[in-house]
């Protein structure tokens, strides 16, 4: 037997303190003979013999209570009798997410090493199942050197934190096991990762937690990347980087293109976020940017950007009015658009919106319920609509179109209400001159415009986007509003002599180019362990996915379903699919969640505080013989010794009643 507490065994020098109190009520008085007392000598012996063994028998019993106390303070242990229940199921929550590759990866090494210590410590009939927070498994198992061997050939991956999903999934799947259940939740104690945990969604069964901390206390200097986007019309980049840390950081930033690399020096504060334009030599459709410096996480120094969804500059334009369509198309081909694909509203069912970096609609037709659904879907995942109001749209279809059933959500920037004709040409009065759009001519945009004209355009009201142009009168001309990850311009004019001649404007195809080539195709990265869903390769008979590392894999779907898949590692990613049009390529970025560089650690009372109403037992690395107290045999012990401890009391409350009563029984006579 061994304990866990043994400072507490020097409590069991407490027995002495009945064995004194003994000794000193013991002594005796010299003897003195009377004559007339000699012939019940005899029978004072017998009682005096009888008390004695009455006082040894409450003494040992008083000895042994205090004594179970102490020993069961200090927390026996004892292998020999773990896990006595005939079935034991433990599972092990791993974190194997980016931040346990910290300083040199040491958190890791240190969870293999615990993860050795656990296994060892079960009893070979003792079921096991490892649940990492990446989303692998290893089901239950009774082979612990398999598991264990296992886990040491594990490494941390790319991915954000995802204890929450891990530890649910382990309360699931003991929640139909008998016997005795345990999770042991082996992590760095990453403060991110228990933010917004819920306790309420665990499954209400008894088990024990433990939670075996493997991380670094001391943590050194950290600083990530958090985000990288274009500033429209300069040619250059925001680049967004966090430090961490209580102290200034001094470091370089690389930014590398298709063709071109840049180097920047920058000073980011302690605690604080910084951002640092860089220069874009040449166009590249993708970038990616490290940070230059060693720090405690290296692989939250680099990120992956790309400026389109896909290689080539398309565009769809929808509209039949052919002189609208003349305008638009001129004007965005003279910005270097490679491709302007023009349908009529009857010809988008099979067109699979995801390929376009903008889409335009001019005067259209109704497109159709399901398309519009696809449309509103294609803004949500980063697309861009440039909407031209004209004749052939009314109020009350458009009000109705663009209604986001689901959330009850209008889509637009505000709704129409009517076409309003001018009695005298109007003209451009006010610009948001801070707007991307019109930032790179500031105040000179009205120049610009001066001799432009408007003789109608349409009314609005219940306006819910963001005003960038408006006419003298008071009339907005151009709204813009986001959804989800894309956004929306609303022109409320047509391109035609009768509404205006803003077309045949030198400014026209500057800012028809500025919407298309500045900002639309921006694509958010995403999240390494996201998913991410192959838009429009429903009806594809297979979809081959190509990893940063150039390694592919085929996704069959025989069941003509939505194809999906998880990126593991940071970096580009390529989706293939041949649809009706042919070979379709969808390409996304990758980037490890920003969250992961923040090395702070949780408290063991925060951690209370979240799991509240669970057994909870915490385990250093550094104290891994503190590894049994988790179990539930070493709480077994405990409990049997203040059992024990109970019924000595008991036991010696009852004899010493008894003697007493025996006692005045014998005086009485």
């Amino acid at each position: 037997m061994g304990f866990l507490q043994p400072l507490f065994l020097w409590g069991i020098a407490g027995i002495s303190i009945p064995i004194l109190i003994h000794l000193f009520s013991r002594r005796k008085s010299p003897p003195y003979y009377f004559s007339t007392l000699r012939f019940i000598k005899l029978t004072h012996k017998k009682t005096i013999k009888r008390q004695k063994i009455e006082e040894i028998l409450v003494l040992a019993l008083r000895t042994l209570l205090v004594a179970s106390l102490f020993i069961a303070a200090s927390q026996p242990v004892s292998k020999k009798v773990l896990f006595r229940e005939k079935e034991a199921w433990v599972v092990l929550v791993v974190d194997d997410s980016v931040s346990m590759s910290a300083e040199s990866t040491i958190p890791w090494k240190n969870l293999q090493q615990s993860s050795e210590k656990i296994l060892a410590s079960l009893k070979k009939q003792a079921q096991v199942a490892v649940i990492f927070t990446s989303g692998k498994i290893i089901p239950f198992s009774a082979m612990h050197q398999n598991i264990a061997r296992q886990i040491l050939e594990s490494q941390p991956g790319f991915h954000g934190n995802t204890l929450q999903n891990a530890i649910e999934q382990a309360f699931s799947i003991l929640e139909k096991k008998n016997g005795y259940r345990k999770i042991f939740i082996i992590t760095d104690m990453q403060k991110s990762a228990w933010k917004n945990f819920s306790s309420s969604r665990l499954k209400k069964i008894d088990l024990d937690i433990a939670i075996v901390d493997v991380g670094v206390s001391e943590i050194s200097k950290n600083i990530t990347v958090k985000d990288l986007y274009p500033v429209p019309g300069k040619g250059t980049y925001n680049c967004e980087i966090i430090n961490w840390t209580d102290a200034d950081i001094t470091a370089e930033i690389r930014i590398t293109g298709d063709s071109f690399e840049n180097t920047k020096s920058f000073t980011i504060s302690r605690r604080k976020k910084g951002e640092f334009e860089i220069k874009q030599d040449k166009e590249s459709q993708f970038l990616k940017v490290e940070v230059l410096y060693s720090d405690a996480l290296k692989p939250d120094n680099t990120f992956y950007f790309q400026k389109e969804k896909t290689g080539e500059k398309k565009v769809l334009l929808i509209g039949s009015d052919e002189l609208s369509v003349f305008y638009t198309k001129s004007s965005i081909e003279s910005g270097g658009v490679s491709f302007v694909d023009i349908r009529e509203a009857a010809q988008l069912d099979h067109i699979s919106f995801g390929k376009y970096r903008a889409i335009l609609m001019v005067n259209p037709k109704k497109i159709g319920r399901e398309n519009y659904k696809k449309i509103i879907e294609y803004i949500a995942d980063g697309g861009t609509l440039i909407y031209f109001a004209g004749d052939r749209i009314t109020s009350e279809d458009f009000n109705t179109d663009w209604i986001i059933e689901a959330q009850n959500e209008f889509l637009m920037p505000a709704k129409i209400v009517q076409k309003s004709q001018f009695l005298v040409p109007s003209e451009v009065g006010w610009v948001a001159y801070a707007h991307p759009l019109f930032a790179q001519f500031g105040e000179k945009t009205i120049d610009y415009l001066k001799t432009t004209r408007f003789n109608s355009c349409f009314s609005v009201n219940e306006i819910t986007g963001d005003i960038l142009m408006r006419l003298d009168n008071g009339y907005p001309l151009l709204l813009e509003k986001r959804y989800g990850s894309g956004r929306i311009f609303l022109f409320t004019f047509n391109l035609q002599q009768q509404w205006t001649n803003f077309q045949n404007k030198p400014f026209f195809p500057v800012m028809m180019n500025l919407l298309v080539e500045e900002l639309s195709g921006y694509v958010p990265s995403i999240s390494v362990g996201d998913t991410v869903v192959v838009k429009g390769a429903e009806n594809a008979e297979s979809v081959r996915i190509i990893n940063p590392a150039g390694e592919m894999t085929i996704i069959k779907n025989t069941d003509k379903k939505l194809v999906s898949y998880k990126p593991d590692i940071p970096g580009i990613w390529t989706a293939i699919f041949v649809d009706k049009e042919g070979e379709q390529k969808q390409t996304i970025a990758a980037n490890i969640p920003y969250q992961e560089g923040d090395l702070s650690r949780i408290s063991y009372q925060e951690i209370r505080s979240v799991l509240r109403g669970k057994h909870i037992n915490f385990i250093n690395k550094n104290h891994m013989e503190k590894l049994i107290i988790a179990e539930t045999a070493s709480g077994q012990l405990m409990m049997f010794f203040f059992y024990l401890a109970f019924m000595l009391l008991i036991s010696e409350l009852m004899l010493s009643n008894i003697f007493v009563f025996l006692k005045r029984k014998a005086t009485n006579v």
